[in-house]
């Protein structure tokens, strides 16, 4: 794989994005900081609706692009930033995609990451998508430590909304899985609505 050479900053990649109107989100390692996690962060994860791709990638000429088997952009990699165009997840039985439809947009909040003020995904769709993945140290990830710190962070998460996202994500196992997971955890720390 060849590695992407330019260099930019946040705050770059930011203006190009918003200047380009395209809705975007922080997600994944950097907005579980934000949600309270304290590992040092090795990159800034970016989510862009699928349909995106295209616009998003002629956007950073300098960056290397990554196609799914369908043609369609599926990232956008600069040094320090993977720009997704809608998550595809893998089970043994099916491919499903977690993109930033309408429900996700409409509950991005807004944070400052490395001095500059970004939107960032919901930590209930933070939580949901670390949990699914369920990736560990032995592969150089972080995901269950994120999902904890940022649980035992946040006083009242919206479960309703993350037991919906989870079902719009489909009946799979490791969904399921997650979410069941997830549910031990809340009623272990004792926090969020139980609704």
């Amino acid at each position: 794989m060849i590695e992407p050479k330019a260099t930019l900053s946040l705050e770059e990649v930011a203006r190009r994005l918003d200047r380009a109107g395209v809705v975007w989100a922080v997600f994944a390692g950097a907005a579980a900081a934000v949600y309270g996690a304290t590992r040092p962060l090795t990159d800034v994860d970016i989510l862009i609706p699928a349909v995106e791709g295209e616009r998003v990638a002629a956007l950073f000429p300098e960056a290397q692009v990554h196609r799914g088997e369908d043609g369609c952009v599926r990232m956008i990699q600069l040094l320090g930033f993977d720009l997704v165009a809608g998550l595809v997840m893998r089970d043994a039985d099916a491919i499903y995609t977690v993109d930033l439809d309408a429900q996700m947009a409409a509950r991005l909040t807004r944070h400052e990451i490395a001095g500059v003020t970004v939107p960032v995904i919901s930590p209930e769709d933070n939580i949901l998508l670390k949990a699914i993945w369920g990736r560990g140290p032995e592969e150089g990830k972080h995901d269950w430590e994120d999902v904890e710190a940022m649980i035992a962070h946040l006083p009242a998460l919206d479960w309703e909304y993350l037991r919906w996202r989870a079902s719009a994500c489909g009946s799979r196992q490791p969904v399921q899985q997650a979410l069941n997971r997830l549910e031990a955890l809340r009623r272990l720390a004792g926090t969020g609505r139980t609704s």
